[in-house]
């Protein structure tokens, strides 16, 4: 049995509602998947509603028409904010895809002193509108119908500034101690913080350690800043959150 497409709309959803399909959703559902009109569909509004649809065609193009709602996959129990140093292209967009597909909540993108990508206001908002596209579709692909929340990218210090006081906070260092199941993260979440390819200069870590931020190593190897990102969800996910074993 085909798997059902599932597609993001930016909008209010309600049982029998028509929603018109153009750009994106359009060419994929029409033009790359080809679906003839009563095809099956699911559409969610990334706000955590899903409905069962079927596609339509009429005199002014194609549209779905929505019918039951579908109970959307649960969101993980832990809040993950990952605060991430901006890589170069397809790395950075890496790790967009695949935090999202591992359940994080929260997304800043941050330049630090050793970054390699430095961007302009234009550019910050072309890099926020390719992100946030980046997660529409890894959240498209894995079920989850609520999408993260990708900030516009900052510099370091006011990501810090932006944090909720009640959080467990983790930096990524060699230098750091090995998570532990047993140190459960407080009920305002975790957030992670890694730095990007030349990692934190020394000042840096100074002003994240007097955050509050505790150093924590994941092994012996270095990791590139994409491979730690995703291996830190792993591990918070592991031990605290929906890929724990405990109830």
């Amino acid at each position: 049995m085909s798997r059902i497409p599932r597609i993001f709309v930016d909008q209010d959803l309600d049982e029998d509602l028509d929603v018109r399909l153009d750009g994106q959703a359009l060419k994929h559902l029409v033009r790359v998947l080809r679906l003839q009109p009563g095809a099956p569909v699911r559409v969610f509004d990334g706000r955590s509603h899903e409905y069962a649809a079927n596609l339509v065609s009429g005199d002014t193009g194609f549209f779905l028409r929505l019918a039951e709602p579908v109970p959307p996959l649960s969101e993980p129990p832990l809040p993950i904010c990952l605060v991430q140093g901006i890589s170069r292209g397809e790395r950075m967009d890496l790790v967009i895809q695949k935090a999202t597909e591992l359940g994080v909540t929260e997304i800043r993108p941050v330049m630090t002193q050793r970054s390699v990508v430095r961007l302009d206001q234009r550019r910050r908002q072309h890099r926020l509108d390719h992100w946030r596209g980046i997660a529409v579709a890894a959240c498209e692909q894995c079920g989850r119908a609520r999408l993260p929340i990708v900030h516009a990218p900052t510099d370091l210090e006011p990501a810090l500034d932006a944090l909720p006081a009640e959080t467990t906070r983790l930096v990524l260092d060699p230098e750091g101690g090995a998570p532990s199941p047993g140190s459960a993260p407080r009920d305002g979440g975790l957030v992670l913080l890694v730095g990007p390819e030349g990692g934190l200069n020394g000042k840096e870590r100074q002003q994240i350690l007097a955050r509050g931020f505790a150093p924590l190593a994941l092994g012996p190897r270095i990791m590139r800043t994409e491979t730690a990102a995703i291996a830190a969800v792993i591990v918070a996910q592991t031990l605290w959150g929906d890929f724990s074993a405990s109830p």
